[in-house]
């Protein structure tokens, strides 16, 4: 049975609650996964439309493997939290494994598949949690003394563009996300609208 958005940031935001003390939810990957008995592996495959997979053993053991030739370190953060959706939005293994190509693991969340989409949004919630993204990036945007309104960012190849580019900086390394996952949440929560070419 699909779920809904809200349903999806509820159990994101429970995890967050049991797990998270502070600092960004990347940083937590590792006793989510001892907690939840989960076996991370990284693997070294040159096949690029890999990226992620959730699978289980024949003796019942869950594992996350991501494809450790994903050079961008939000990439791979997005993956792993994707992956850990599956496992907490309870989508059954099909053969033992949820093998997910890169086209199916979409920052920007416009994946059609159902299950998919789920774990992407269940990703950026995790990553990304609703009321912290949100009183960080207003609270940069406040503070920016080219910004003219102060509750939205539409981000245009003008002087808004460089508005954009610290709240960027500081935001993507604050959770550990791509600048890609970063815009589709703030967009996500009617923070900002993004019209530029780089």
């Amino acid at each position: 049975m699909m779920k809904t958005n809200n349903e999806i940031e509820q159990i994101a935001n429970d995890i967050l609650n049991k797990f998270l003390k502070r600092g960004g939810t990347y940083k937590i990957f590792d006793e989510i996964m001892r907690t939840e008995n989960i076996k991370f592996k990284e693997v070294n495959s040159t096949n690029f439309n890999f990226i992620g997979a959730l699978t289980k053993g024949n003796n019942g053991q869950v594992y996350i493997m991501v494809n450790s030739n994903i050079d961008n370190f939000g990439r791979r953060n997005f993956t792993i939290a994707h992956e850990l959706g599956h496992y907490f939005l309870s989508h059954h293994l099909t053969q033992n494994a949820f093998y997910c190509a890169e086209e199916m693991i979409v920052e920007e969340g416009l994946w059609n598949n159902p299950i998919e989409q789920e774990a992407n949004y269940f990703a950026s919630c995790l990553l990304m949690p609703k009321e912290k993204v949100k009183s960080a990036f207003l609270n940069i945007l406040f503070y920016s003394r080219k910004a003219k309104i102060k509750d939205f960012l539409h981000v245009k190849n003008d002087y808004t563009f460089g508005i954009w580019k610290p709240i960027k900086d500081e935001l993507t390394k604050r959770y550990g996300v791509s600048e890609t996952a970063l815009r589709f949440r703030l967009q996500q929560l009617n923070l900002a609208k993004f019209e530029f070419s780089n």
